[in-house]
């Protein structure tokens, strides 16, 4: 079945503000381009390992609380949308379910980490724990089982997986897919603040470690 035309008409919405709101000059930056599209390859071949008990909806981990602490909310977009036209170019994914996999699987959780790291800003003590923990760990955990359930909406809104499949088999493994996004997502954020905090745009010197 075709995806409802309204979804691609906000994903690429969606797409073209992230476009308008990326920050093209830092793209001048050799060293910027290699982090970025090394990062984008690297997401790249984590969404390729996947399992599929449904076969309309295989599970991988995003690693999208990383990108969007590295390099922000707009930038992490693009790079969803890089991957997701990648999944698609390789054949892991079809071309009809762009939009489906665009909006659930990459602007969801890119607004959830988003959020988790404006809430920690506005209501925790700027610390460096609390930036790993709350940003990189619970971040990661809570955009994976939002951008699920929006995944799974979006579907049963299209009628294309019945919801006791999804309540049998997709739905049950949740748990098990937050555990390890939280646990990547966190390792490398942690090893991106004490080793490579230039890489980590999120991440402010004078607001977590001099306060």
């Amino acid at each position: 079945m075709s995806p409802d035309p309204y979804l691609s008409v906000i994903a690429a919405a969606v797409l073209l503000v992230s476009l308008l709101r990326v920050p093209w000059d830092q793209f001048r930056d050799t060293g910027f381009q290699h982090v970025f599209f090394g990062a984008c390859v690297a997401a790249f071949f984590i969404w390729q390992l996947r399992v599929g008990l449904v076969p309309a909806m295989p599970t991988h981990l995003l690693c999208l609380t990383t990108l969007t602490l590295m390099f922000g909310a707009p930038l992490a977009t693009t790079a969803a949308a890089i991957l997701t036209t990648a999944m698609c170019i390789t054949g892991f994914e079809v071309w009809q379910s762009w939009s489906v996999g665009f909006l659930a699987l990459g602007v969801v959780p890119i607004l959830v980490t988003r959020l988790a790291l404006l809430a920690s800003r506005r209501h925790l003590p700027p610390n460096p724990f609390i930036y790993i923990f709350i940003c990189g760990f619970f971040g990661a955990a809570a955009a994976m089982l939002a951008a699920t359930v929006a995944n799974s909406m979006l579907l049963l809104g299209g009628d294309q997986v019945p919801f006791s499949q999804l309540q049998q088999s997709y739905l049950m493994i949740v748990p098990l897919m937050m555990f390890p996004e939280a646990f990547i997502n966190g390792l490398i954020v942690t090893g991106l603040v004490v080793f490579k905090p230039a890489w980590i745009s999120s991440f402010d010197d004078e607001v977590y470690l001099k306060s």
